[in-house]
């Protein structure tokens, strides 16, 4: 088995990346350590560049269908790692997570409808319900040690008038796995009060030793609609190569009409990555080998943070590449807070506030890199940390 260097440091300044380049726009400047979007520092599969490396040099890029050996892959993919079985009639492509998420509110919901999402959570998941004019009602996740839970007793109180939920599962940004009697409750909460169910799967594959993700479509229940993508498991989410499985031909059919008025179509490149991410061998080889190396990481930054700043507090996430950590024993508010990372850590990490309730006191700090480089801006945390409590 081929082994990969996880520890190979990448120059992506000047790239058009997001991440590094957008520093000076986003945060002020560009002498910050990026330790914030959820991508990656490590390079993909190399079976899987290869592929779209070869498909690059056909020359064709014309419009593109989403081709059926793409889906077979994902058939394949959930038939393999979660023995759920999936219909190829049931996936329809979609060009990124957030879109697929937005589309399906669109399709299923009318205006000034209640929308349940579990605070702190990814920020897009705030930003489609409320541009789109639908009310955001928010289940905060009860933090009891070092993990989340859910509110049983209010999400019942919710589900009597909400139209839907939106799950993360794993959840971001805490790096909860959700049991399957966690799973299998909401389920039942949301078949009582009719409510569609949503779930934003795209962690699926990170999920670390000691726990194990349960897809949504493993419970019966005709509201379920899962959306996901290879693009966080094996870093690409630039290519925007994403899908919904949505079981139920009737909804099926009116999300459909609703990515019809908004033109989605695949890229050129979009079926060739799934393809070559979900159905090839290499594929699980490689992605067991970077599970090891992420929670190594992780198991070295918790240690680092508990032993040299002791103050914060790290929510240990049990799947993901992301650390939540909580600078509430600083007592700094969140400009303030952001400043001080920005000027004196010299690092760049995305703000606890912009995730919703239970947020405000934390910062999202991204593990997913070699571990220089996260030596490197535990290093600055550390540095900065010990000033602050001399000052």
């Amino acid at each position: 088995m081929e082994q990969t260097n996880f520890d190979e440091q990448i120059e992506k300044r000047n790239t058009g990346s997001v991440k590094w380049d957008g520093l000076p726009s986003l945060y002020g400047s560009d002498e910050l350590i990026p330790m914030w979007v959820a991508d990656m520092d490590v390079r993909p599969p190399h079976h899987l560049t290869e592929r779209l490396t070869r498909r690059a040099a056909t020359g064709h890029f014309g419009y593109s269908m989403f081709e059926d050996e793409a889906k077979q892959a994902i058939l394949h993919w959930f038939q393999k790692r979660y023995d759920i079985p999936v219909k190829a009639e049931s996936i329809l492509y979609s060009s990124g997570v957030v879109p697929g998420l937005a589309h399906t509110l669109l399709a299923l919901t009318e205006p000034d409808d209640q929308i349940i999402i579990q605070t702190p959570v990814y920020p897009p998941f705030h930003q489609i319900i409320e541009s789109n004019q639908r009310q955001i009602v928010e289940n905060p996740l009860l933090l009891e040690g070092e993990t989340y839970r859910t509110d049983f007793a209010l999400l019942a109180q919710q589900m009597q008038s909400a139209q839907m939920m939106i799950l993360c599962s794993p959840h971001n940004p805490s790096g909860k796995v959700f049991s399957k009697e966690e799973l299998s409750q909401i389920v039942e909460l949301a078949k009582q009060h009719d409510v569609y169910l949503v779930s934003d799967e795209i962690h699926a594959d990170l999920v670390y030793k000691g726990s194990a993700h349960t897809p949504i479509l493993a419970f019966d229940y005709e509201k379920l609609i899962l959306v996901s993508a290879p693009s966080k498991t094996f870093n690409i989410p630039g290519l925007y190569a994403s899908y919904l499985i949505v079981p139920d031909l009737s909804i099926r059919q009116r999300i459909e009409k609703v990515q019809q008025r908004h033109f989605v179509h695949p890229n050129a490149l979009a079926s060739t990555a799934i393809t070559a991410a979900y159905g090839d061998a290499m594929s699980e080889q490689w992605l067991s080998q970077l599970l090891v190396y992420l929670e190594g990481n992780r198991d070295h930054a918790v240690q680092r943070i508990r032993q040299e700043m002791p103050k914060l507090e790290v929510v240990v996430p049990e799947a993901t590449f992301l650390l939540w950590i909580d600078f509430k024993a600083l007592e700094l508010d969140n400009k303030t807070r952001a400043d001080w990372l920005v000027k004196e850590a010299k690092l760049a990490l995305t703000h606890g506030s912009s995730f919703g309730s239970g947020g405000e006191t934390f910062e999202r700090l991204n593990i997913g890199c070699p571990r220089a480089q996260l030596d490197q801006a535990l290093d600055r945390l550390s540095t900065a940390y010990q000033r602050f409590w001399i000052h």
